[in-house]
């Protein structure tokens, strides 16, 4: 509207000189304003252009393309949450080119079926921890007592570090294009048996992962690890089979374990990894523009997002625990150290299924992170 005013008011202008007897000065003055006026109308409409872009890379391609993302987390956790987010960001800036399809709670099949899945191709993306469960070569996630927080873990994984990128390169050798990873909340130890320090640890029989280096850590504690079934949790603590487990604080609360149990053991034994990843074959079969714009999302509105997320929700499930009536205990600094020292085996286990330089990576970022 501001550009065709202003083309008619130089059309005014114009005929007004001309039947003044105005010069050809007076003529290009008018073209001069005119031009102005459409040069500030595309400043305007470029610099809408940008604020409705929020910074995202232009895009130019318009190929029509489906990705089907299908994970296990239910719609209510962070994980979920942060999926439709990079959903809407992904058809919003891709001009409605891109559209991605979100299948929640096992919807599609179980942990191994979706990997498998992924890995074929049927899939597009999924999303997950990441560990020894997903491939032994990635077993240096599983190392008991790395960090004391999430920020010194989210340090270890930052997208320019060697060990980001080196993860980058093992996860391509299975097939697949890892776009993210961030730490989701520790794994701690709900228990309906007092315990207030590294000692109380012994003897304590506790349901763990079918891991073998989760089994080896937390039997180098002087514990009893006995795998069960996650389905089959809530009523083994129910009967004793065992007297604990371990998990994040919302998965503790969104599977109802803490009715079971009197206690939450702040034992910060191993980072939940929140991985997001990709099939390598169609993400290179992308356009340029369109992989541009997907690491763009991933990084600026997934991430943060989810970081964020997760870390409101683990104090959420703690406030839920607290409410109904559960004791927190928090170990010590040398409770963790003493932690780390006893699973030794733990780690010797791991560096024979990893590998040298992968230790070595994870023992750099491990320090960086702590400074």
């Amino acid at each position: 509207m501001k550009k065709i005013l202003a083309i008619a008011l130089s059309l005014i202008m114009v005929l007004g000189l001309v039947a003044c007897g105005g010069t050809d000065e007076g003529t290009k003055a008018a073209e001069g304003t005119t031009a102005a006026a459409e040069s500030q109308s595309a400043d305007a409409q470029g610099s809408e252009a940008a604020d409705n872009t929020d910074g995202a890379p232009a895009v130019t391609s318009t190929d029509k393309v489906t990705m089907i993302w299908s994970h296990n987390a239910a719609e209510t956790t962070a994980g979920h949450q942060a999926a439709l987010k990079f959903k809407e960001a992904m058809e919003k800036y891709s001009n409605g080119n891109i559209t991605v399809t979100i299948y929640p709670n096992g919807q599609m099949g179980t942990v191994p079926e979706n990997d498998q899945a992924l890995r074929e191709g049927t899939i597009q993306i999924s999303s997950g921890t990441t560990g020894g469960l997903v491939d032994p070569s990635l077993s240096y996630f599983d190392c008991p007592n790395l960090v004391d927080s999430n920020e010194q873990a989210k340090a270890m994984m930052e997208h320019d570090t060697d060990l980001y990128k080196y993860t980058q390169e093992k996860y391509e050798a299975l097939g697949l294009r890892m776009l993210s990873i961030v730490p989701g909340g520790f794994r701690e130890t709900s228990s309906n048996k007092e315990i207030r320090s590294f000692e109380d640890l012994k003897g304590l029989k506790i349901r763990t992962l079918e891991n073998p280096i989760a089994l080896e850590y937390w039997k180098d504690w002087g514990c009893t690890p006995t795998p069960v079934a996650f389905q089959d949790l809530y009523l083994a603590l129910q009967q004793g089979m065992v007297e604990a487990q371990e998990n994040a604080y919302d998965t503790i609360v969104a599977s109802a374990l803490y009715e079971q149990q009197k206690y939450i053991v702040n034992t910060h034994h191993v980072i939940m990894w929140a991985g997001m990843y990709m099939n390598d074959a169609f993400y290179k079969s992308l356009p340029a523009d369109y992989q541009e714009l997907l690491n763009w999302v991933v990084l600026n509105v997934y991430e943060p997002f989810l970081y964020e997320q997760s870390i409101k929700a683990n104090e959420a499930a703690l406030q839920t625990m607290k409410d109904a009536g559960l004791e927190v205990i928090d170990f010590t600094a040398e409770d963790y150290q003493k932690m780390r020292e006893a699973a030794k085996p733990a780690y010797d286990l791991i560096a024979q299924t990893v590998g040298e330089e992968a230790m070595n990576l994870i023992y750099a970022a491990q320090e960086a992170a702590n400074k």
